[in-house]
């Protein structure tokens, strides 16, 4: 090999002004179509077990992740499903912002145990009357025929009372510790 890159240094003129021999392009052409010829067969033989494999584990993943989001849960409450109806979409979101309030309804009550008397009665009828009136609302708009309408009346509700009980809870938090 060393005495070929020797001779195309030393004749490199011959190289650069000359055309090729006669039968070199018959037979580059020849060569290339056998190469051709011989890589067809290969590729289509050549799938590497391991490319299978990995794509089929690919499938596996994926088609478990799909059943796991997407198919109904045991437990009826557990989030909002594909393919689960309005009414059970407005029921799974009153539950939830119901668990919500209560949440900061138990921290506030907690917080009034600490506090003189006449603040607590006053606190303890504003909490009831925010319920009450929470009830009243989910009542009247859990009728309504538009339930995408009284999904975001209702959400939009709870945000609300939501932030007001986070303010009263936060207020008291300044002075009272539980």
């Amino acid at each position: 090999m060393e005495e070929w890159r020797n001779y195309i240094k030393e004749n490199r003129a011959i190289f650069d002004d000359q055309e090729p021999g006669e039968g070199h392009c018959k037979r580059f052409e020849e060569r290339l179509d056998s190469f051709a010829r011989n890589n067809k067969h290969k590729r289509t033989l050549g799938i590497k077990p391991v490319k299978v494999f990995s794509i089929a584990a690919s499938v596996i993943v994926f088609v478990y992740i799909g059943i796991q989001f997407f198919l109904p849960s045991k437990d009826a409450g557990e989030g909002l499903l594909v393919g689960q109806s309005p009414a059970n979409e407005f029921i799974t979101t009153n539950n939830f912002y119901k668990e919500q309030m209560k949440e900061q309804i138990a921290s506030i009550q907690c917080k009034l145990s600490a506090t003189d008397r006449q603040n607590r009665s006053q606190l303890e009828e504003d909490l009831q009357s925010i319920l009450d009136e929470n009830n009243r609302f989910t009542l009247k708009i859990q009728n309504i025929e538009n339930e995408e309408l009284a999904l975001f009346y209702l959400v939009k509700y709870y945000r609300t009372n939501l932030r007001t009980l986070h303010f009263i809870n936060n207020k008291l938090g300044k002075y009272v510790e539980c």
